[in-house]
């Protein structure tokens, strides 16, 4: 008889980080968003809460636009009321699937930038099992900024004039000649 374990869902989250530079990776660290990926309950049930939370004021105002257009399109009548109802938790289920890739998109405009993905059991698991490999590369990066070899470098490259015109040859890609 084999023993049968109990599987828990594992979630997806889009890292995204600020453009502007912190000066410590801690506080680098404390600016990260983690965008769960998939359906957003509280997006579903309390939906203009969910966009004022998150600061996407475009999407709650276009919200409020959509919803108040189709109150005053269907909700006259007795049946208007009815047809509204149904039409509106479709809506609230469409929108709640679309809500985290909305928030990605407000974050992308604000200047975030994606920086990775994260999965785990949970938020807590993911930020953990993203953290344990984005750590230590910043501390490696970090180090080789602040070595004298690199800087010695980045110094030649910036003092070297990069050519703006092709030369003989350097249209050749292998045996022929670009065209």
């Amino acid at each position: 008889m084999t023993k049968v374990e109990r599987v828990k869902a594992v979630t997806v989250y889009s890292v995204y980080e600020p453009a502007s530079e912190a000066s410590d990776i801690a506080l680098r660290a404390e600016r990260l968003q983690f965008v769960k990926e998939g359906f957003s309950w509280p997006a579903f049930l309390v939906p203009a809460l969910w966009l004022i939370y998150c600061r996407m004021w475009i999407e709650l105002i276009l919200f409020i636009v959509i919803f108040g257009a189709l109150q005053w399109a269907l909700g006259l009548d007795k049946p208007g009321h009815d047809v509204l109802g149904w039409i509106l938790v479709a809506l609230f289920a469409l929108f709640a699937f679309e809500a985290n890739d909305l928030r990605g998109g407000a974050l992308e405009r604000r200047g975030y930038r994606l920086i990775g993905v994260a999965e785990g059991r949970g938020r807590t698991d993911a930020e953990l099992s993203f953290f344990k490999t984005w750590l230590p590369l910043q501390k490696t990066q970090a180090r080789s900024e602040r070595s004298p070899e690199r800087q010695a470098e980045r110094q030649r490259d910036s003092d070297t004039k990069r050519p703006t015109t092709l030369g003989e040859g350097e249209g050749v890609i292998g045996l022929f000649p670009q065209a």
